[in-house]
């Protein structure tokens, strides 16, 4: 392997990483900073920069960067958009009654009126066997507020994580690292995100009319279509 495809292999499992760390944090309840990124264009320059390291296509970074851009406001402050986009995540995946799109891979894939009395969802087979993946790539994974292990952001976590892992494996040149970091990978998208991952930010580009989820959905939708061969 040549000196320069190595160090694009490299380069390219980090931009990965850093891609799957970008949707985990837009799917997590949103905080200041995080609206904060949104309007100094922070959020849409790294996303940008991250499209672009994974060599999607100029047209596609070009829809992208107007749609991140759009965000970008000086009339508005960060609570201000924070109020708004916390009521929309409420509506969208934490309703009390029932949330427009179920960001649990269990109740997504899975009518939830089986859900008997949360059963489903917390002791469900995806959830477990998605601990189980974790478990093995020595990953103890912190629940917030005892959530399962199958929430979306908690899965591009994981993401994250092995690819950062194989990134520094790439650089030491440990092949032994490399190829079972690979299977870990292919096994966990072949088991849970090649599942539901696509359909999910397809139903979220169709669910919502805030401008922050929708870049959200279209930055999702571009990335894993070069990562997942589905």
């Amino acid at each position: 392997m040549s000196n320069n495809v190595q160090v694009q292999d490299v380069m390219t499992a980090f931009a990965i990483s850093d891609f799957y760390q970008m949707l985990s944090i837009s799917l997590r309840l949103p905080n200041h900073e995080l609206a904060e990124a949104m309007l100094d264009g922070s959020y849409g320059q790294d996303a940008v920069n991250i499209l672009e390291e994974l060599s999607c296509s100029q047209e596609d970074i070009a829809k992208m960067r107007e749609a991140l851009n759009a965000l970008i406001s000086a009339e508005e402050d960060a609570t201000t958009l924070l109020i708004r986009m916390r009521r929309e995540y409420t509506r969208l995946f934490d309703d009390p009654k029932k949330p427009a799109l179920s960001i649990y891979e269990t109740l997504f894939l899975h009518n939830p009126e089986e859900a008997n009395g949360g059963v489903m969802l917390f002791m469900s087979p995806a959830a477990l066997d998605a601990e189980r993946c974790y478990r093995e790539a020595g990953v103890r994974v912190v629940k917030q507020s005892a959530e399962p292990a199958d929430h979306m952001a908690t899965e591009l976590e994981f993401m994250m994580y092995l690819y950062a892992r194989k990134g520094k494996a790439l650089q030491e040149q440990n092949a032994e690292e490399i190829t079972q970091i690979e299977k870990q990978i292919k096994g966990f998208e072949e088991l849970h995100l090649k599942k539901w991952g696509q359909e999910f930010f397809e139903m979220l580009q169709t669910e919502t009319n805030e401008a922050t989820y929708l870049a959200v959905a279209q930055l999702a939708l571009l990335g894993l279509t070069k990562i997942i061969q589905v």
